[in-house]
């Protein structure tokens, strides 16, 4: 899939000053040939139709957004934080170094008054009281090159915190990072509950690690080379709520004997964030230490 996606980068014809066209237009069959010829018009459609909101853009989400978007997939942004102090030092194939310096006062100010009074980000009036660049709308026109077939990419510049979960409840998928145990699991049921699939996504030096909640209801079917087994459910389903309420010691299955060294790291970053409401930095190292060291002797992960 990934790999198609890469392959198919869709381009249009241009016009110039006299109306004259540059070149053949591409149409969305001329596009998607190859990912059509592999699993079908019908499956290609389907893409087509499908919605994805990415929540707070990282490095490893902009990834996701761009095989998506290139595959013909619509994306919507929600991300409100100031644009570039919140993804200064963050990694992306979209926002090249020299956008992402901060400099003077840029990217610091509160974020605008419409988002603060919940009201929607993508209005007129929002943007004419707007006083900070945010992440989103930065991110909005570097999406629509990526695949001028799709329509613009919409974005919400609330604070997440402000956003009913009717809003997640309209996307067939939401990939998010950066989320604090209280505000993802909110998410994740909001969109579960709405029959869509919920992932969080960070990374963390050479490090990352997703939580997957894809709902009760998921239905897969499981291959042996060209063999197509019968539609299966999910055993033992367990939502991203009862994930986070569970012990590190009790994440053990029939490969992982001891809890995985990345999923405890993960944990660690997010009991910290739910006890003191920011993740872990340089300048607060010594208190990390000491706030992780009693929730591991708490999990039963301090072996």
């Amino acid at each position: 899939f990934w790999r198609s996606s890469l392959i198919s980068h869709p381009t249009v014809a241009t016009m110039s000053n006299s109306g004259a066209d540059t070149g053949p237009v591409r149409t969305e069959s001329d596009v998607y040939d190859r990912q059509i010829r592999l699993w079908g018009a019908d499956a290609q459609g389907r893409l087509s139709s499908a919605r994805v909101l990415y929540v707070n853009i990282t490095g490893v989400s902009s990834e996701i957004l761009k095989n998506l978007v290139l595959a013909g997939v619509r994306a919507a942004i929600l991300d409100g934080r100031p644009f570039p102090s919140a993804i200064a030092t963050m990694p992306s194939s979209f926002l090249p170094p020299t956008e992402r310096v901060v400099s003077g006062d840029k990217g610091t100010q509160p974020l605008p008054q419409a988002a603060e009074n919940g009201e929607d980000g993508s209005g007129e009036g929002q943007r004419k009281k707007a006083r900070v660049l945010t992440v989103a709308r930065a991110m909005q026109s570097h999406v629509h090159e990526l695949n001028p077939l799709l329509d613009e990419c919409e974005i919400n510049e609330m604070r997440v915190e402000d956003v009913p979960d009717e809003y997640f409840a309209k996307f067939d998928i939401v990939v998010a990072s950066c989320l604090g145990i209280a505000q993802a699991t909110r998410i994740s049921s909001a969109t579960t509950l709405a029959g869509g699939k919920f992932y969080l996504a960070d990374t963390f030096g050479l490090n990352g690690c997703a939580v997957v909640d894809l709902g009760k209801d998921h239905e897969f079917r499981k291959e042996q080379g060209k063999k197509l087994l019968d539609v299966e459910k999910l055993p033992n389903y367990v939502c991203l709520k009862d994930m986070m309420n569970s012990k590190l010691c009790e994440a053990t299955g029939r490969w992982d004997k001891v809890p995985p060294k990345i999923w405890a790291i993960y944990r660690a970053f997010l009991a910290y964030e739910a006890e003191t409401g920011h993740f872990p930095c340089s300048e607060k190292s010594n208190d990390f230490a000491e706030k992780t060291k009693k929730w591991l002797e708490s999990s039963g992960g301090e072996k």
